[in-house]
C-alpha cells in the first residue's frame, strides 16, 4: 500500500475516534446534569450530604433546608395510578335530640366544604408535607379543589345526633418527587427522592351524600365508619 494512502486512512481513523469520544463525552455529561430516575440510582454519588428530608424541605412551601437551596418546583414523576378514593368530610354542624326529651325533632342538615388536593408520604422520614406543593400528575388536568354544598331536612330520634356528610371521589396517584433547582446542587440541577408520595385529587360533582346518625355522647363528627 503506498505511505500517501497509509497516512489518508490513518488520519480518517484518528477523526473518527476523536467525533466518538466527543459524542460520548456529550451524552454522558447530559446524563449527569438532567439524570432520568431510572439512571439515578446508577450515576448519583452515593456520599452526598442531603437526604430525601432535605429534598422535601427545599420543594415550594417548605420549611427549606441548610444543605440545599429553595427548589424552583417539585413535580410528581413516575406516576402510578391507583384505585380511586372517596373521602368523607361533614358539611355543617351537628344536630342533636339530646335533652332527654321522648319525641323527635326535625332539624335543618348540611352546609358547606371544600375539598382539596392532599398530599401524604409514604415514608417515616420526619417531613411535614402538609403545605409543600408538588405539582404533576392529575393537578396539571384537573380542578385541585371543589365546593360541596347540600342541605337537607331530617328527623332526629330521641337520644340520638345526626350530622350531614358528603363523600367526594378522588383520584389517587402515587410517585417520587422530581426537585428542580435553579442552581446546580452538589452538582445537579434536578434531583429525585426515593421516597414516594401519594396525591389525592377531587373529581368534580362525583359526590355521595349521607346522615351520619350516632348516639348521644359520642363525637357526632367521627366518619371513621367512612373513611377506614
Amino acid at each position: 500500500m503506498p505511505a500517501q494512502l497509509t497516512l489518508l486512512l490513518l488520519l480518517a481513523l484518528a477523526t473518527a475516534t476523536s467525533i466518538s469520544a466527543r459524542a460520548l463525552s456529550s451524552r454522558h455529561a447530559l446524563a449527569l446534569d438532567t439524570p432520568t430516575s431510572r439512571a439515578v440510582s446508577i450515576i448519583l454519588p452515593r456520599d452526598q450530604d442531603f437526604n430525601d428530608t432535605d429534598l422535601f424541605n427545599s420543594c415550594p412551601g417548605g420549611p427549606g433546608s441548610d444543605k440545599l437551596e429553595r427548589a424552583d418546583r417539585c413535580t410528581l414523576v413516575n406516576v402510578a395510578n391507583n384505585p380511586n378514593v372517596r373521602t368523607f368530610v361533614v358539611l355543617g354542624d351537628p344536630q342533636l335530640n339530646c335533652g332527654g326529651a321522648t319525641d323527635p325533632v326535625t332539624v335543618q342538615l348540611g352546609g358547606q366544604q371544600t375539598v382539596s388536593q392532599s398530599t401524604t408520604l409514604n415514608a417515616n422520614i420526619g417531613v411535614d408535607i402538609e403545605g409543600i406543593s408538588i405539582g404533576g400528575g392529575a393537578s396539571t388536568t384537573d380542578e385541585t379543589s371543589t365546593t360541596v354544598t347540600k342541605s337537607i331536612t331530617y328527623t332526629i330520634p330521641p337520644g340520638r345526633q345526626a350530622v350531614y356528610v358528603a363523600g367526594t371521589n378522588q383520584l389517587s396517584e402515587t410517585g417520587n418527587a422530581q426537585v428542580n433547582y435553579g442552581d446546580k446542587q452538589y452538582g445537579h440541577f434536578i434531583w429525585f427522592t426515593n421516597a414516594k408520595v401519594t396525591q389525592l385529587t377531587p373529581i368534580a360533582n362525583d359526590v355521595e351524600f349521607d346522615v351520619h346518625e350516632s348516639a348521644c355522647g359520642t363525637d357526632p363528627r367521627d366518619l371513621s365508619s367512612y373513611n377506614s
